[in-house]
């Protein structure tokens, strides 16, 4: 018996954003889909336009897990991540022994085949892809509380654009020049004649 799927599974409960007020709640399962879409489109781009040669599987599937041990810790917010560099520190050993125990959850045999995404532990330019997309998402989210008026996340849209420009990578650029301006667009407005 494997506790794996069921513990992943639990994503759905954990919740984005707690330090803020919310007009669209948004839990980490919903995030790792969208980190995997975004992760996947940077992939396309560096590979297609950049001359890259990364496994599109590879992106995706470190995108997918990207946050998994966070069904063990829950979300821990960027703030107080960032508060003093003890808590950055522990935290981030805190994140490390979460993963190892998902991944001591798995049958023997299926360990190997998980560990390197789980652990975030893939190549550097796979997880610079990974690292891109997750702040493309939370950037996004800012985007749409502001949208709806929720100036709570005036603060947070600041530090993740400045931290998203820093990203020295072509493909981000491409990314936010041809996908992001659209991004606030309705369905009718995305589709209409």
């Amino acid at each position: 018996m494997s506790g794996f799927f069921a513990t992943v599974n639990r994503l759905k409960y954990i919740q984005r954003w707690g330090l803020k007020r919310n007009s669209f709640s948004e839990n980490v399962k919903e995030h790792s889909f969208d980190v995997c879409v975004i992760a996947h489109l940077l992939c396309a781009i560096k590979n297609e336009f950049y001359a890259g040669v990364i496994d599109p599987g590879e992106v995706v599937l470190a995108a997918l897990y990207h946050d998994a041990h966070e069904s063990i810790t829950g979300d821990l917010p960027t703030p107080i991540k960032k508060f003093n560099s003890d808590i950055y520190d522990t935290y981030k050993g805190i994140e490390s022994v979460a993963a190892n125990a998902l991944v001591d959850t798995l049958p023997e045999q299926l360990k190997d085949d998980l560990f390197n995404y789980v652990t975030e532990s893939c190549d550097i330019e796979v997880m610079a892809l990974v690292k891109a997309a997750d702040t493309i998402s939370a950037y996004v989210k800012c985007l749409e509380e502001i949208q709806a008026g929720n100036q709570e996340f005036k603060d947070a849209m600041e530090d993740v654009e400045k931290r998203l420009n820093a990203i020295d990578l072509p493909e981000v650029d491409y990314f936010r020049k041809y996908f992001l301006p659209e991004v606030h667009l309705t369905v009718d407005q995305l589709y209409e004649p």
